[in-house]
């Protein structure tokens, strides 16, 4: 049987090439993503940012899991809130591309596993809003937004009972920190599944037992040398096993 198709969301960033004077948009994703997503058994495809709404449906038709990729804030005015001062790196093609993707996902049945802004994206999607800014909204915060250099940078509590403490296998791990956003309001249908020690949550789930998961820290980053990671994207891996079984019945 063919290895699962897991569509990956793109970021974008302009290169100025100075001496020409020319700006060429770049549209990717961090190699990490795709490493994972193959290290696990599956096909990973980037969809970029697209404003075509029939050509992101024609994507996701031959699609069985969507991967939710790290970037720069949502926009607040997304969620009904206006920008925080320390609110950056806004895209609202972007925005708009991966609210569409996942309303299709959603739509077809297809798991879905949101990393950093991906678990961001999910938590707005679902009518939650977003903590714009967690050194000046959280008191006494940890240190969230660390170098990406640091791995570990603390240590999450992860909720019994939940998908993510049967994937994860412990009551706590520790995870790398590359964000200074984070959940707020709770989306309708959303659970959370793990959180940091000053509060900050660090993990979301579907409470109605839909294949959807999502975490604040970066797993793809850290799955060669630490392989309990991998377990995340190997759920993603059966769960689109599960849907492309489940379509051919």
């Amino acid at each position: 049987m063919s290895k699962p198709i897991i569509i990956i969301t793109a970021g974008r960033h302009h290169q100025t090439h100075v001496a020409r004077e020319v700006t060429t948009t770049i549209v990717g994703a961090d190699i990490d993503y795709l490493v994972s997503v193959s290290l696990a058994g599956g096909s990973p495809l980037i969809i970029p940012i697209l404003s075509d709404r029939e050509a992101a449906r024609a994507v996701i038709q031959v699609a069985d899991g969507v991967l939710l990729t790290g970037g720069g804030d949502i926009h607040a005015e997304v969620y009904g809130e206006e920008p925080h001062p320390e609110s950056k790196l806004h895209d609202p093609d972007r925005d708009n591309m991966e609210m569409e993707v996942v309303q299709l996902a959603l739509e077809r049945g297809l798991p879905i596993l949101g990393i950093c802004r991906g678990l961001q994206l999910l938590n707005v999607v679902f009518g939650g809003t977003l903590m714009q800014d967690i050194p000046s909204m959280v008191p006494d915060a940890l240190t969230h937004n660390a170098p990406e250099t640091e791995i570990h940078v603390h240590d999450i509590t992860i909720e019994e009972g939940t998908l993510l403490s049967r994937i994860m296998h412990a009551p706590t791990v520790s995870v790398n920190s590359w964000h200074h956003q984070a959940v707020k309001t709770l989306g309708q249908g959303l659970r959370i599944s793990a959180h940091a020690p000053d509060g900050v949550v660090e993990g979301i789930e579907s409470s109605e037992g839909k294949p959807i998961l999502a975490m604040q820290c970066h797993p793809e980053a850290c799955t060669d040398d630490h392989p309990c990671y991998l377990t995340l994207f190997h759920w993603l891996i059966e769960e689109a096993c599960r849907f492309r079984e489940g379509m051919k019945r």
